[in-house]
């Protein structure tokens, strides 16, 4: 069974602040005509905020326009999607629509939207998840992670998005071992901070983004237990995935971009071609490569029918598992 510890629901106390739409028009033809917001979920420094960044950097580049990149943190990343659905759709507040926010803490935290609250552009990348502990823990593949945890009930890991797919990925392996295992789920603001976490012993493990624990598996700090993913790390190719380890676990998630519900289709053709116009950039690929993110595309109405289909998926998980 896994504890969650400090986990608190904004919802009760989160205000929206609503945007007057009126009967603006918006110049849809000749967008854009000024920069973007783009709202970043996590905070600065962690995986999403630095894919993101370099993504930024290449996209203004087609899209005509700089991409202001703003971090809007806090509830496992809800916080920045509640206010991304209260903007107007007018194509000049855009953000990150990955999975967690929306098929996962739904289901653990109040929040005061839906899945149709959004105009989705697409998918475009994927994002892993694995166990990465520090290098002299006493376990180094999942069947010895497994006998030490049951050997030491109250065993902890950094959480960089509470409520979300980091620590389903903890609650699917206890499921593998029918709820033996007694881990403490320990909340931290994003994917830096959770890293760091492990590095000064607070915790004893991080379930985390390949771009956010690279460093300290290329430094020989931490080390890599095992990719809860479909597929391995980039820069750690001997070390199996949780399936292949023998443990029915498998979480992978996207970077999705879009708006709020009701964007125009002129402006969401806009993202679809900057979007793909990066992905074939040279520049953003080698980028993505060293920051282990696999880059695939999935138009918008395909990432939105994902978006539900996890939604379901997942809540069935987490309702078993309470």
């Amino acid at each position: 069974m896994i504890k969650k510890i400090g986990l608190l629901s904004f919802a009760p106390f989160f205000v929206i602040f609503a945007t007057a739409c009126g009967d603006q028009e918006v110049d849809a033809e000749n967008y854009p005509e000024e920069p973007v917001t783009f709202y970043v979920n996590y905070s600065s420094g962690g995986n999403t905020d630095v894919v993101y960044r370099q993504f930024a950097d290449v996209a203004e580049e087609y899209l005509g326009e700089e991409i202001i990149i703003e971090n809007v943190d806090g509830g496992g990343g809800t916080v920045g999607v509640s206010e991304l659905a209260n903007e107007e759709p007018d194509g000049y507040t855009m953000g990150n629509l990955s999975m967690a926010p929306l098929t996962v803490s739904p289901h653990n935290q109040q929040v005061p939207y839906s899945t149709d609250d959004f105009s989705y552009v697409g998918g475009w990348g994927l994002q892993m998840y694995g166990l990465v502990a520090a290098a002299d823990a006493p376990y180094d593949d999942l069947d010895e992670f497994v006998e030490y945890a049951k050997e030491n009930p109250g065993m902890s890991f950094s959480d960089p998005a509470p409520g979300g797919l980091n620590g389903l990925v903890v609650d699917l392996l206890d499921r593998e071992e029918n709820g033996e295992l007694q881990i403490e789920s320990v909340p931290y603001d994003g994917g830096g901070e959770s890293t760091s976490a492990v590095l000064g012993g607070h915790v004893d493990f991080t379930s985390n983004n390949p771009s956010a624990v690279v460093s300290g598996l290329d430094s020989g700090d931490l080390k890599l237990i095992a990719s809860m993913s479909d597929v391995r790390f980039e820069d750690e190719p001997d070390v199996p995935t949780a399936e292949e380890q023998g443990y029915d676990v498998n979480v992978t998630s996207w970077f999705g971009i879009g708006g709020p519900e009701g964007l125009p289709e002129e402006i969401i053709e806009t993202w679809e071609e900057v979007i793909q116009q990066t992905l074939d950039d040279p520049e953003f690929q080698e980028a993505a490569e060293s920051l282990d993110t696999p880059l695939e595309w999935m138009p918008g109405d395909e990432y939105e029918e994902l978006i539900d289909e996890n939604y379901e998926l997942y809540g069935e998980i987490i309702s078993d598992e309470n």
